[in-house]
């Protein structure tokens, strides 16, 4: 019989004070290709995240390493080959009672309930690795598919590697 792992994305967060081991940004080795982007305003009212949007030229840009800072510490680190507005509408499906029916991620579940939960603008900054020109079947195509992902994992292992863990929102691998 297989062991089950138990799924850290159940254990929602419950304020800053659950963010005292993380790794501080101003300590983050990467910290210096990444741009503030946004801040999120948690919005338990209507149970969603709004955008403050600070970097208007960047803020609908496709392809991006993106890190959710709250009060100095590192949440979560992550990647979308969509817009950062698009992957925050995503986190903001993360609705109890969408997550009560079945119908939404574990992972948007547990970012946006701990977001609000904790209460705190989040600081949103982002890097834009540059996107390759390729061809595929005899289409030339210039997008953000696979180089945000590698980015994101050469980030994050280096990450790992230096501090002995992940982020506290890096809920998958």
């Amino acid at each position: 019989m297989a062991i089950r792992k138990k799924n850290r994305n159940i254990v929602l967060l419950k304020s800053v004070k659950d963010l005292k081991d993380e790794i501080c940004y101003e300590a983050f080795e990467y910290k210096k290709h990444f741009v503030h982007l946004c801040n999120l305003i948690p919005n338990k009212e209507l149970e969603r995240l709004e955008i403050q949007e600070l970097e208007k030229q960047n803020i609908k840009r496709e392809g991006l390493v993106y890190i959710f800072v709250i009060k100095g510490y590192i949440f979560k680190i992550g990647h979308t080959i969509g817009s950062i507005k698009a992957r925050v509408q995503s986190y903001n499906c993360g609705k109890t009672e969408y997550r009560i029916s079945g119908t939404n991620s574990t992972t948007n579940y547990f970012v946006l309930q701990s977001l609000l939960n904790i209460g705190e603008i989040v600081n949103v900054y982002a890097f834009f690795p540059p996107q390759p020109k390729y061809e595929l079947f005899g289409l030339k195509y210039q997008d953000s598919f696979p180089v945000s992902k590698r980015a994101e994992n050469i980030i994050l292992n280096d990450f790992i590697k230096n501090h002995n863990k992940k982020p506290i929102g890096c809920t998958q691998r």
